[in-house]
């Protein structure tokens, strides 16, 4: 595909320079280990560091918001887990003021994609490649898994494998 939005994850595992504060969510027991290395990264300045449970919630939702509403200038945001709680955690944030800059993702799991069903609006979790096929729990559409990621959305965009013939 010569045109997408799925996230090349190494390119923007990047942070804006002179973050004054870094706040670290981990999401899972194997985002850890991972974490504990970029610790590292961020000698010398001060780490808040919010280990939280594997899957995307209202959990880490709550404890997201409630970071954001007190967090000044100069903030950053590392996100660390699966693709679909990064990503998550990505809109959340993005809706609570931070622009991409401020924040860096870093997937260590890409296996389940949220996947945003065109024809019943829910999303759901599936263990499925880009270009395939999953079918959406809510509508049991047959759903094609498109190069297409809404960041908005936290999820890839799925549509019905054979919409033109019904």
């Amino acid at each position: 595909m010569d045109t997408t939005s799925v996230p090349r994850w190494d390119e923007e595992r990047s942070i804006a320079g002179g973050g004054r504060t870094f706040t670290i969510l981990s999401f899972g027991d194997e985002a850890a280990e991972q974490t504990r290395n970029l610790l590292l990264s961020f000698d010398g300045r001060r780490v808040d560091w919010m280990r939280l449970p594997a899957e995307w919630g209202d959990t880490a939702a709550r404890v997201l918001r409630r970071q954001l509403d007190a967090s000044r200038v100069g903030c950053r945001l590392v996100l660390v887990g699966s693709e679909a709680a990064v990503l998550a955690a990505r809109a959340v944030a993005v809706a609570g003021g931070l622009v991409d800059e401020e924040i860096m993702p870093v997937p260590i799991d890409t296996a389940d994609r949220a996947v945003y069903c065109a024809h019943c609006h829910t999303t759901h979790l599936a263990d499925v490649e880009v270009g395939r096929c999953t079918t959406c729990p809510n509508c049991r559409a047959e759903l094609v898994v498109y190069h297409h990621v809404s960041r908005h959305h936290a999820a890839y965009l799925g549509y019905m494998i054979d919409a033109e013939e019904r």
